[in-house]
């Protein structure tokens, strides 16, 4: 280990937290990397391979590069040590350090937007959005970033070879690298603004005195994203009264979870619904609605596996897994999400069907496949494919421990 590398500890722990944004829960090979962070171990430096899900997003599907649990901990590795003298400026909430959590630093941005949104003085809001960045972020900017080392170039160049893309969605260590390449537009904005704005990932509220100003301002944001390869967002750059950020990204959800659900279902309001499933013990009401609610919103399924593994020793809990894994799509995202549940719970096993471990089975990512054989086998059926060198240890071992688990706590 290095002078310059991050403690041992704290880049294990992140790595924990970077799992709850993994498409496909891998609790083998995360087990093998968390032991070799913990320790200061080098991981493997092995060629990327990369594997691709179709995920349901918030408005479209979109398909979505997945490697390893030992790429993701590699490349967070080598983006933490690149970064360990960048500090982003304090109107900066996501992805700020390697100690950072998602929901403090989410409640932390709601106080600074509300309190900017209280002053009569700044009647108006200027959000920006930039286009399609993680997508658009020219690998060539990225590499020549101030804080860049020779070694994270090289990884982000042959990832970029191997995936099409640079930042990986889903990834702490991309979105540490995505926070950190806009410096030069906080740069900008805290000129015109200071302290009257606010960014998470590429999106800011500025908040302005009236509209000359919001255009300065933008046209400003607009010839540094240029110097970045990179452009405003047409549809999502806007200027509109202050107050609306109090029914957007300041928006305080209240209520009991159960409450908050029922409304959620009766406004069709996505975000209700994530934060009941994330909070609300198993009870009747949600058991009895929730395969209904992940139809209709596919992008709930991650959520609502987290919820079933809390609900399934219920009645109605292990009723509602069971239609879920009986009625679903046998795709790879699926295939991701519940075969990590029936494999947590063997009375589930039964109503897994073959067709969602013959997608797991076919995949050439190799986790999702490794998934698909520890259901199998749990279920007593032969493997389609010759086991992996870890599953066939895993075979030999018999059940597997707790800790070997597949992960269902998610961010996602």
């Amino acid at each position: 280990m290095t002078q310059d590398s991050p403690p041992a500890q704290a880049l294990s722990t992140a790595f924990d937290g970077d799992l709850l944004t993994d498409y496909v829960p891998d609790a083998l090979g995360a087990v093998d990397v968390r032991r070799l962070l913990s320790i200061g171990r080098p991981l493997d430096d092995e060629p990327f391979r990369v594997g691709h899900l179709r995920v349901p997003l918030a408005r479209r599907a979109e398909v979505i590069p997945v490697v390893s649990c030992a790429a993701r901990a590699r490349m967070l590795r080598l983006t933490e040590q690149a970064l360990s003298d960048h500090v982003p400026r304090p109107e900066v909430f996501s992805y700020r350090s390697l100690n950072w959590q998602y929901r403090p630093a989410y409640q932390a941005r709601q106080r600074h937007l509300r309190a900017l949104a209280a002053r009569a003085d700044l009647p108006l809001v200027l959000v920006l959005d930039v286009h399609r960045f993680s997508r658009s972020l020219p690998l060539d900017v990225l590499v020549r970033a101030p804080w860049m080392t020779e070694r994270l170039a090289g990884a982000l160049t042959a990832l970029h070879t191997a995936a099409g893309r640079g930042l990986l969605p889903g990834h702490r260590w991309a979105s540490r690298l995505a926070t950190a390449a806009l410096a030069p537009l906080d740069d900008t904005v805290a000129s015109y603004a200071p302290g009257r704005w606010a960014r998470w990932g590429d999106d800011l509220h500025v908040f302005v005195r009236d509209q000359d100003e919001a255009d300065d301002i933008r046209a400003a944001a607009a010839i540094t994203l240029q110097q970045l390869g990179l452009r405003l967002s047409a549809e999502k750059s806007t200027v509109t009264k202050a107050a609306s950020v109090l029914a957007g990204p300041a928006h305080i959800i209240e209520g009991r979870p159960e409450e908050v659900w029922r409304s959620g279902l009766a406004d069709g309001d996505v975000r209700n619904l994530r934060f009941a499933l994330f909070r609300t013990p198993p009870v009747d009401t949600v058991s009895r609605t929730l395969v209904g609610a992940v139809r209709d919103r596919p992008g709930l399924l991650p959520r609502a596996v987290h919820y079933l593994d809390r609900a399934v020793h219920s009645p109605l809990g292990q009723a509602a897994a069971k239609e879920l894994l009986r009625t679903s799509e046998p795709d790879a995202f699926t295939a991701a999400r519940l075969l990590p549940l029936a494999a947590r719970h063997p009375a589930l096993l039964p109503a897994v069907p073959d067709a969602l471990t013959e997608v797991g089975d076919r995949s050439e990512f190799v986790p999702l496949r490794e998934l698909a054989c520890r259901v199998g086998a749990l279920r007593g059926r032969p493997h389609m494919r010759p086991p992996t060198p870890r599953m066939r240890r895993w075979l030999a071992q018999g059940a597997p421990s707790h800790s070997q688990m597949p992960e269902v706590s998610t961010l996602l």
